[in-house]
């Protein structure tokens, strides 16, 4: 009798080197922050379009753009 399967556990990308910015360009980096910020790696270009790589600018991007968006 054969064991049943357990579930599949998504597992996180790693981090980047940088944690200080906000980077796209690499699909696991775009990955990770998508998952951390809980943004789209669209919404997270638009935001990098808009204010920058910084961490902090990033965030308060996203928070702006959905309080506008509720």
């Amino acid at each position: 009798m054969q064991e049943p399967a357990l579930p599949r556990h998504t597992v996180a990308p790693p981090a980047p080197a940088d944690l200080k910015h906000v980077r796209c360009e690499r699909a696991l980096d775009a990955q990770y922050w998508s998952q951390r910020l809980g943004a789209s790696r669209q919404e997270l270009e638009d935001a990098i379009e808009q204010v920058g790589h910084n961490i902090g600018a990033v965030i308060a991007y996203l928070d702006r753009h959905r309080d506008h968006a509720a």
